[in-house]
């Protein structure tokens, strides 16, 4: 059968998740840590919102102190004190200083702050004054309204993850609620008359459950939603029910969908009259994956068809299912990194590879990248130990040490990025 390329095979998974992207949905910003954006947000207010003191101590005008020293200070009058979230009443005149708190509104009429290290309060008959033997300029220690973000600036865009510091920003902006992409729902399918779910004792020629556990974990990391697994034998009438009967955004099947006799996700497909994008990828390991798309319960929906071999499923799920994820909530594609071998690293001579990696950061910035062990589809060690997957082209013998190499994030994985 003719096979499409990996790079090809992305691109249709991202142009099919773009096509499927979910409904915005309003959430308040304390919720929305790690949730996509789904419009714009404009700054509504400056922010600071008003001229503030950076530090506890006198509001003046700067004209007062001209000349000031430590041997000739200038003598100013007490008028009014200004405490955060408690603005002085008082306009500061000439010869004229109010109190004020770190974060305070700078009152009008002054244009400066001077710390309280740098001054002393004296009592002069019925009066109280300030005496300051520095001169400073206007604005000093004062924190200009606008100055970190003006009214009408761009605050965040869609298509942008909501980190701990843009909520800081947002919060601080005054915004209570943000418009945010739904997480796409997700059914995983899991095939397999060998798989023993729950651990326990294995009995002869069973394995234990692992796409059933490692690919929800994998699909939350990337942002997916609520995800329901079911699993199901190597039945034709079974694989029909379950994937007839899948709810959510997107279904994603791991194994029985190569050609064999006992094989029957894609004939169950067909049966259900789903639309094939691809069968068949340039990929080891890969090569029986499908993509495409089927109505489940009277809607289309995005489906994965990923091989059953758990380090096959896990590889698949991140190089096509990650990135069709991402397209559904609006974000762009993940720009491409490289990283350069620190050691020879296996390659195949008909197809592209996709090599579990372990990254090491150089000391001159560069990302150095070194393949784990044997790569076989069904070793799961790789797997715990890598933090990446690195792209090798076809190629006749290992690529050699100092190669540049694509990578691949594995969403979750502690990769120095």
């Amino acid at each position: 059968m003719a096979l499409t390329s990996y790079a090809d095979a992305r691109s249709t998974a991202i142009a099919l998740g773009n096509a499927a992207a979910t409904a915005a949905e309003t959430i308040p910003l304390g919720d929305a840590d790690d949730r996509v954006l789904a419009e714009d947000v404009v700054v509504p207010i400056g922010l600071p919102p008003f001229d503030g003191s950076a530090m506890d101590g006198y509001a003046v005008r700067a004209a007062d102190l001209d000349g000031a020293t430590a041997e000739r200070p200038a003598r100013l009058r007490l008028v009014d004190e200004s405490r955060a979230g408690h603005p002085a009443g008082a306009v500061v005149g000439p010869g004229e200083a109010t109190r004020i708190s770190t974060g305070a509104r700078v009152p009008a009429g002054a244009d400066a702050v001077i710390r309280v290290e740098d001054a002393r309060e004296e009592e002069e008959g019925a009066e109280r004054r300030v005496v300051v033997g520095v001169a400073v300029s206007p604005g000093h220690d004062v924190r200009p309204a606008g100055e970190d973000v003006a009214a009408g600036d761009p605050a965040a865009f869609a298509g942008e993850l909501l980190h701990p510091g843009r909520i800081a920003l947002l919060a601080g902006l005054g915004v209570g609620a943000v418009a945010v992409r739904r997480r796409p729902a997700i059914t995983v399918v899991a095939t397999g008359d060998e798989v023993r779910v729950g651990g326990g004792q294995l009995e002869d020629g069973q394995v234990h459950d692992v796409n059933g556990l490692a690919l929800p974990a994998l699909l939350r990391a990337a942002g997916a939603g609520a995800i329901d697994v079911v699993r199901v034998g190597d039945d034709r009438q079974a694989t029909i029910d379950a994937l007839a009967g899948a709810a959510g955004d997107v279904v994603v099947s791991c194994g029985g969908v190569s050609v064999g006799r006992h094989d029957h996700v894609r004939p169950s497909l067909e049966a259900l009259g789903a639309t094939e994008a691809l069968f068949g990828v340039d990929l080891q390991p890969g090569k029986p994956t499908w993509i495409g798309t089927a109505a489940v319960e009277g809607r289309a929906r995005l489906v994965f068809g990923l091989p059953g071999n758990p380090a096959s499923a896990y590889v698949t799920a991140c190089l096509f299912v990650v990135p069709a994820l991402r397209a559904m909530l609006g974000r762009p594609a993940s720009p491409p990194v490289h990283g350069r071998l620190v050691a020879d690293a296996p390659r195949d001579a008909r197809r592209t590879r996709a090599l579990r990696v372990r990254l090491q950061p150089g000391d001159d910035g560069t990302l150095g990248v070194r393949a784990l062990g044997p790569q076989h589809s069904h070793r799961l060690r790789p797997l715990a130990d890598g933090d990446a997957l690195a792209i090798v082209p076809a190629g006749d013998g290992p690529l050699a040490a100092g190669e540049a190499v694509e990578l691949v994030p594995v969403p979750g994985s502690p990769a120095p990025w």
